[in-house]
């Protein structure tokens, strides 16, 4: 009998301190967007992208959101840099769909070919 409440007693020293107060809702994204990139000779892909806080499975998250954030998640208003691409024809279509910050948004853009489209829409439809 002794020995059962030495164990008792060793168990519950063992036992870590959960507070009540301790389960705090996960902190859910301000903004979720559904990407998709869709090459005429090619591949198609998409992927989730989550804003404020970035993530999900897109694999630049946070740049593409950094991009995002100024504009109101409308890709077509990211101000970008010069960049050299070949004159391949390959159309390649873009599009994004989702909610931005509560609003609904759905946008789609036909770029020549991928590495235009990577160009003109910063990291967002790179994943």
């Amino acid at each position: 009998m002794a020995r059962n409440r030495i164990l008792f007693a060793c168990l519950a020293l063992a036992a870590p301190a959960i507070p009540a107060t301790a389960t705090a809702a996960p902190l859910l994204p301000e903004s979720t967007l559904i990407l998709s990139v869709e090459q005429e000779m090619g591949s198609f892909d998409n992927t989730l992208l989550n804003c404020e806080p970035a993530g999900g499975p897109h694999k630049n998250a946070k740049t593409a959101c950094d991009a995002l954030a100024p504009v109101q998640g409308d890709f077509t208003k990211i101000e970008t840099g010069d960049a050299m691409c070949t004159m391949e024809l390959n159309p390649t279509k873009a599009k994004l769909h989702g909610t931005w910050k509560g609003k609904k948004v759905d946008f789609e853009e036909t770029f020549s070919n991928p590495c235009v489209m990577r160009v003109n829409t910063a990291k967002v439809f790179d994943f």
